[in-house]
């Protein structure tokens, strides 16, 4: 499970918890969905997938938590778009330009 689905689902449990019943059944319905993947940036469900959950959000009037995912709170990591990346690529490629000491550019990372 990435970090990233991992503590959104875990954020959207926590506003869940402080919610009325039928107010957290909506976050938890996200929080499972999130679990799953669903709002990943590179899951194969939507083109975009933290488009989709502030979409989601925005129609069930949760725009304090659509503004955090706006923000690029929930976006993957540098670590998770790596992953992802190395995944789509050829294992070949990646050896040689790991033997050219070709690689990501991290320095410029925040």
């Amino acid at each position: 499970m990435s970090a990233t689905k991992t503590r959104l689902a875990a954020e959207l449990r926590a506003v869940a918890a402080k919610c009325k019943p039928d107010r957290a059944a909506l976050y938890d319905a996200l929080a499972v969905r999130a679990e799953a993947g669903e709002f990943d940036d590179f899951a194969d469900v939507h083109v975009c997938g933290p488009t989709a959950l502030h979409v989601e959000l925005i129609r069930m009037g949760a725009d304090k938590f659509a503004a955090r995912v706006a923000d690029g709170e929930f976006d993957a990591s540098p670590e998770e778009s790596e992953e992802w990346a190395r995944n789509q690529t050829d294992p070949q490629v990646i050896a040689l330009m790991e033997a050219m000491g070709l690689g990501p550019d991290r320095s410029k990372d925040q």
